[in-house]
């Protein structure tokens, strides 16, 4: 991905982290365990190691 394409990226799964903790948050915990919200967030941590390989 470009780095256009990573801001966009992240500019969604910030949009969607936003909804979903507060609902992970109600969540029980078995819900939890396979909630979407864990899936973004390992796909921001991963954003925010591209965004390091990007830089010079």
């Amino acid at each position: 991905m470009n780095a256009e394409q990573l801001r966009s990226f992240a500019r969604v799964l910030e949009y969607l982290a936003q909804e979903e903790r507060d609902h992970f948050e109600c969540s029980s915990p078995e819900e939890r365990t396979n909630h979407i919200y864990l899936d973004i967030l390992t796909l921001q941590d991963y954003l925010e190691q591209q965004k390091g390989e990007l830089k010079p």
